[in-house]
């Protein structure tokens, strides 16, 4: 295998429009790329100073990146995983700036093995994993603030991160780690976020069902914790999405005009809710959990 098989990377980009800064590093640590290029168009620089370091007068006389693409391809055309932080984002902005297959090259979250191998533990959502600045001060890793949003520094911070949570990781699993090739390393982080990534969803899911009677009528709401004010009835579920989504559909008749969200609920109603059960399923869960972030748009 040879180390640029995994590559760890960092865009800068501007206004989420053109990528003004690219750094490659591959797995032993070795800088196998870097430029600053200048915006195909002309732009206004948005992004405040702590956010984005590099000016415009700092990319004024660079090339832009669709000029350089035939020096960038060659690099992800080798590539079988792309390890980085917040990775998704510097994925959408190399697709769009014209970089190919990279829907072929396995993306590695470093936020994901972070949560996995220590924020988890420390009950950090995952979902809301600290920013790298903060990971490599947990890990115990040495990163200049001033150096933080330059793509060389961020890459390199970024792949210090992976190379030590990857051993913390494997330690605890009596796996040695090799850090030229981390394919064991990887194959045991892939099973062990599947098993935790469902537990941590069937966790998220459990909840309440709550009724509380206003001036208005009754609101229904659903919360992960029992809720510390008096209520009418409240109900423990597996899966409060779920539960939402069946008393919005039950009740869209009963619902006051002009009033979203505040019901007229008769005796049968109140039963109804105060019987609910349901059960967790995984394969549906985390659809219902979405389609719930838009209650407001749902229609029945």
């Amino acid at each position: 295998m040879t180390d640029t098989e995994y590559i760890c990377l960092d865009t800068e980009f501007v206004n989420n429009v053109s990528i003004i800064e690219l750094s490659v590093f591959s797995i032993s640590g070795r800088e196998i790329y870097h430029r600053l290029f200048r915006p195909s168009r002309q732009l206004k620089w948005t992004a405040p100073p702590d956010k984005l370091k590099i000016t415009p007068e700092m990319v004024a006389d660079k090339p832009t990146f669709g000029s350089m693409l035939p020096e960038v391809q060659p690099i992800f055309d080798k590539a079988r995983f792309i390890i980085g932080y917040a990775i998704d984002n510097d994925i959408k902005m190399l697709e769009k700036e014209g970089v190919a297959g990279l829907l072929n090259i396995r993306p590695i979250e470093v936020r994901e093995l972070y949560w996995l191998v220590k924020g988890r533990e420390d009950g950090v959502d995952l979902y809301a994993v600290p920013n790298l600045l903060s990971c490599c001060n947990e890990l115990g890793i040495t990163f200049d603030e001033a150096h933080a949003h330059f793509a060389s520094s961020d890459t390199l911070a970024t792949l210090r991160c992976f190379h030590e949570l990857m051993r913390r990781l494997c330690q605890t699993h009596g796996v040695n780690y090799n850090d030229r090739q981390p394919d064991e390393a990887m194959a045991l982080f892939d099973r062990e976020f599947e098993i935790a990534k469902k537990e941590y969803m069937r966790e998220q899911a459990h909840g309440f069902l709550s009724v509380v009677r206003t001036e208005r009528g009754f609101k229904i709401k659903s919360s992960r914790f029992r809720p510390e004010a008096p209520v009418e009835i409240c109900v423990e579920v597996a899966d409060r999405s779920l539960a939402e989504y069946d008393v919005m559909k039950r009740f869209a008749k009963r619902e006051i005009q002009g009033l979203r969200g505040w019901y007229r609920l008769n005796a049968s109603d109140i039963d109804f809710v105060r019987s609910y059960k349901n059960v967790y399923r995984e394969g549906s869960a985390e659809m219902l959990r979405k389609l719930m972030q838009f209650k407001g748009r749902l229609s029945f």
